[in-house]
């Protein structure tokens, strides 16, 4: 049994490093929805200073929530050799922690809305879901009918404009890429796409279709490679490109790891990257800048990115409206381009 006192003699101590009530540090530690998420911050730091732990078990009891929130990826498990997810997720994970929550990973491709994963996150075991990437939006609209509270990161389809979203300005990513190209003088650039079936793929595909408009070329469907993220896809189409269009003199890939395929390729075939051929990347990960040479690459903050899909999920289980936010690009100009 719990001593009492040493309880509230840890309460007064979290009280006065948190510079709040005692009965607000009670609440936290109860799960109250009412206390503002800035004092429920400013609580678990100090609980976590003074290596005070609540019993998550016990404030489950007592509020009914589980202190889990799933990030789920809907994809098959090689996605996470992409570190764009282990990135996105500590984000989630920060805000998480500082709120006395865990993060609950799930990949699946999610085909069957009536599947496991639906089952799951349909069962009270988690407090809510946050959708890491979304092809189809039949669980997402499933869940949010149900009342689970739901964040997407990435732009959900018109018919579901009532899904609580954030995402990166993946359009002005794809112009920003591909224009940097066009300046340098480029004539004839290819894309290795994303997986367009998810919104960034298809918007930063739409941003290197914008960037031709913009300098008066036409795009040749021939200098577009459909991908999917990997390395490995990213390689066979770059050397199918570089045989049927052996006038190409810059590429744009819709991720860093793509990108880093795509001069492995270049190499392969006897040219010079940029000298030959220029080569923008997207993400702006590690890889870009120990690569060689060192990746150009349109940067997106990508733990920013699951730090706002993390801070709209405590708003809903707070029962508040968060507003969709879009996290802005910017080029970053290394060796390879």
């Amino acid at each position: 049994m719990v001593d009492s006192s040493v309880t509230r003699s840890t309460y007064n101590e979290i009280a006065e490093l948190a510079q709040v009530s005692k009965a607000t540090v009670s609440r936290v530690f109860n799960g109250d929805p009412r206390v503002h998420p800035d004092r429920v911050s400013a609580v678990m730091k100090a609980a976590k200073k003074i290596g005070y732990r609540p019993n998550r078990a016990a404030i489950a009891l007592s509020t009914g929530r589980t202190g889990l929130i799933a990030v789920v990826i809907d994809d098959d498990i090689t996605a996470l050799s992409d570190p764009f997810w282990g990135m996105v997720t500590s984000g989630v994970s920060r805000v998480l922690m500082e709120n006395n929550m865990q993060t609950l990973l799930m990949v699946a491709p999610l085909d069957d809305d009536d599947g496991a994963v639906a089952h799951y996150l349909d069962s009270n075991e988690v407090d809510g879901a946050i959708f890491a990437q979304v092809h189809k939006e039949g669980l997402v609209r499933k869940l949010v009918n149900k009342g689970v509270p739901v964040v997407v990161i990435g732009t959900p389809s018109a018919e579901s404009h009532d899904v609580h979203y954030v995402d990166t300005n993946n359009v002005a990513g794809g112009f920003i890429g591909t224009n940097h190209l066009f300046k340098i003088g480029c004539k004839t650039i290819a894309t290795i796409t994303g997986d367009i079936e998810a919104s960034a793929g298809a918007h930063r595909l739409k941003g290197y279709e914008q960037a031709h408009k913009e300098n008066g070329v036409k795009v040749n469907k021939n200098l577009i490679a459909y991908g999917n993220y990997s390395y490995e896809s990213a390689k066979i189409l770059m050397l199918r490109l570089l045989a049927g269009n052996p006038d190409i003199d810059g590429v744009f890939a819709a991720n860093d790891v793509m990108a880093l395929a795509a001069i492995n390729a270049i190499e392969e075939r006897g040219k010079r990257v940029p000298d030959d051929i220029a080569v923008v990347g997207f993400d702006d990960t590690m890889l870009s800048q120990a690569s060689r040479p060192s990746l150009t690459t349109v940067k997106q903050d990508i733990p920013g990115l699951g730090a706002a899909a993390a801070e709209s999920m405590l708003q809903l289980i707070n029962g508040q409206q968060p507003d969709s936010r879009i996290l802005s690009t910017e080029l970053i100009i290394r060796e390879s381009a």
